[in-house]
């Protein structure tokens, strides 16, 4: 009787353990930020337990609004938490967390143990949201069963070397374009400045989303360009930029699994995918993306491990290591790889494109200029073009052959469009005498300048101010002085300046109301606003511009950001000024205006 109650007693004990379940270093779906990743999750009859590692806490403050669980439709309050500083492995503080207290900064790893109420039983995954604010902490998918996601997309398959080697482009005049496709973790952004077309300055690429994920890049273009994107959601793992190489005429596709590449830069207990299955690419320039994808780091302007230039070496000797470790570099990757003899033309392009942008910081004159591919024919084209490689080409005897010619073409465009963007309307002797492959460009853009001068002249020709002959720091005062008796709103902005636009267009309704009042609405920008953004914002924007030189912009006391605004009554005395807008400002603004009116 005493060992039925003694292996009764051992079954009551094992079923209770089984009830808590620790789940080690689970694997999660998605995140909106790499701030706090789940390292354990103890689940018992009474809780939810789930341990965290604060990423953060070394370079800035933090705090947390709130938190909870949610698993099947369910969610499970916060109860109580606890904070551990460590260093290293020693403990320094183990205290009470405090929901909405702000913790400073620190040199140590902070951890967090959260307790929430118990998941439902059947649940197999569960979420942590900090809040419903679209910038707080989110962990989508946090599973409980130590597995990885399943792979979405098909397995990898290694491409056939047929041995053909990387073309010679023909440039054509088009459109560059990229299907992107998130599976999971939102969608993907662009970001950065490379899709502003190089000659006429205007940023033309149109993006469009199909669905919740997947997004369709258009890139009007002439040469090629090299965007950049991001992921929305998912931004923790190895792919959280996405280098793209696009040329006009040619298509690119590219897929990602978001889960794949969260658990290929984790530390989860279930283990890791290999590269190749995050991301599938396709079109005509698939197999090239792979290769950047792959080798990412040929995107930034330095590669670890390549030697640097000391002040004083021989440069001589230093360019022959340097081209030396990256031939090194790239005979590694080709073997570890298995690239096709496409994808290794394509490699070798995008090294001697570092190779000499690295070289010129140091010296024009060198010995492996006519050992590179990258000039030769029409291969150079798949990269974009660098006006400033004219030097590098003329000062090694490389200044002649179609590349050259259309390099140098390409120069003088970029002045002509320069001119352009400035408002000044070109000949057409400008124009024909330009490189024949940039003519349609230029031509369109001489049109499109000539419409907008001639609509300054004709409509905006009286609020297109000339700036003061003072100081910075009386020049607003001189502005005021133009306009006796009258209230003066002043404006701080630029055409760059998204919040800056957002609040012009809010405040428009407000001036209509106003107009024939004794108030003036004055629009300040500095050179930083090209001139022919300005010129449009100008015919769109009623008021008073002025286009302040930069170096008399920097000396205008107090301004440290835009949108700036400042407002002088009717006595040309300073009554009111704020930094940024929002809908509060707004409102601010009306009052300060009807006081001043009355």
């Amino acid at each position: 009787m005493k060992k039925m109650l003694l292996l009764f007693a051992l079954l009551l004990a094992v079923s209770a353990q089984a009830k808590d379940r620790v789940i080690d270093r689970p694997a999660f779906k998605s995140t909106n930020t790499g701030s706090i990743i789940p390292v354990k999750v103890e689940l018992t009859k009474k809780a939810t337990i789930v341990h965290f590692r604060v990423d953060c806490a070394h370079w800035r403050d933090w705090s947390m609004v709130g938190a909870r669980l949610e698993s099947g439709g369910k969610t499970c309050a916060y109860q109580h938490g606890r904070i551990i500083t460590h260093d290293g492995t020693t403990v320094l503080a183990d205290e009470a967390f405090e929901i909405g207290r702000k913790y400073p900064k620190n040199a140590q790893q902070d951890s967090l143990i959260l307790t929430f109420e118990p998941l439902p039983k059947e649940a197999k995954t569960f979420d942590y949201l900090e809040s419903d604010n679209e910038s707080s902490w989110k962990i989508y998918g946090i599973r409980l069963d130590n597995q990885l996601y399943p792979l979405v997309l098909p397995p990898y398959q290694k491409p056939v070397d047929n041995g053909e080697p990387l073309k010679p482009l023909t440039l054509k005049h088009g459109e560059a374009t990229a299907t992107l496709t998130l599976h999971g973790g939102d969608c993907f952004d662009y970001f950065g400045d490379p899709s502003r077309h190089p000659i006429t300055g205007d940023y033309d690429s149109r993006s469009r989303y199909e669905g919740d994920s997947t997004l369709i890049y258009c890139h009007p273009a002439d040469v090629a360009t090299r965007p950049v994107f991001i992921r929305l959601q998912t931004v923790y793992g190895p792919f959280n930029q996405f280098p793209m190489i696009l040329i006009p005429g040619e298509t690119l596709m590219l897929d990602v699994d978001g889960a794949a590449c969260i658990a290929i830069g984790s530390d989860f207990t279930a283990g890791k995918p290999s590269l190749r299955e995050c991301y599938r690419v396709g079109g005509t320039l698939g197999d090239l993306e792979q290769v950047l994808l792959e080798n990412e780091f040929l995107h930034y302007r330095y590669i670890n491990g390549t030697p640097t230039y000391t002040e004083g070496e021989d440069v001589s000797a230093w360019c022959d290591a340097l081209w030396q470790s990256l031939d090194t570099l790239r005979r590694g990757l080709i073997e570890r790889c298995g690239y096709t003899r496409r994808q290794q033309d394509f490699l070798r392009l995008l090294l001697e494109d570092y190779y000499v942008r690295t070289v010129q910081e140091h010296t024009l004159v060198d010995a492996h200029a006519r050992d590179l591919m990258l000039f030769r024919d029409g291969r150079s084209y798949y990269l974009p073009p660098r006006a400033e490689r004219l030097l590098y080409l003329e000062a090694n005897g490389l200044d002649h052959g179609e590349v050259y010619e259309l390099l140098k073409g390409f120069a003088e465009a970029q002045k002509i469009g320069e001119k352009m963007r400035q408002g000044k309307v070109q000949p057409d002797s400008v124009i024909l005498a330009a490189h024949p492959y940039f003519q349609p460009v230029l031509r369109a853009f001489n049109d499109s300048t000539r419409v907008i001068v001639e609509r300054l002249q004709r409509e905006a020709k009286d609020r297109m101010m000339p700036t003061p002959d003072v100081t910075g720091d009386k020049l607003l005062e001189a502005i005021v002085a133009q306009h006796p008796g009258k209230a003066v709103f002043f404006d701080f902005w630029a055409t760059w300046c998204g919040p800056c636009k957002k609040g012009i267009e809010a405040m428009e309704p407000m001036k209509e109301q106003l107009k024939g009042q004794d108030i003036v609405f004055i629009y300040l920008t500095n050179e930083s606003s090209p001139m022919d953004e300005w010129n449009k914002h100008v015919l769109s924007i009623p008021g008073l511009h002025y286009r302040i030189p930069s170096s008399l912009w920097q000396q205008i006391p107090g301004l440290d950001a835009i949108p700036q605004y400042y407002f002088y009554d009717r006595t040309g005395k300073r009554v009111w000024e704020q930094t940024g807008f929002s809908n509060e400002v707004l409102e601010e603004i009306g009052k300060e205006i009807e006081k001043a009116l009355k």
